[in-house]
């Protein structure tokens, strides 16, 4: 899976290794402090070796790659007040 959100690049790519349980139905979260600015590019994947172990283990356990890059600050400010993505109940 990959991601561009088309800002401009702030440093160099980072990676992070995770995984996936039973086949997807957890995921992996990428937790990435030093990214105040949101992402650039964010890219999912199995490393070279997710195969292996995933069929060792029957299929629990996936292995997954993360490889990031921060964003770079803007000198636009941030919007005020943002829309509810849904209505309030």
């Amino acid at each position: 899976m990959s991601l561009r959100s088309g800002a401009p690049r702030g440093g160099a790519p980072e990676e992070q290794t995770g995984f996936s349980l039973v086949g997807g139905l957890t995921t992996s979260n990428v937790v990435t402090p030093e990214c105040r600015h949101g992402f650039s590019r964010v890219d999912v994947y199995w490393p070279w070796w997710g195969p292996f172990v995933f069929a060792v283990s029957f299929g629990v356990v996936a292995p997954l790659r993360t490889e990031y890059v921060c964003a770079e600050a803007t000198g636009a400010a941030p919007p005020e007040h943002v829309p509810d993505s849904h209505p309030p109940l």
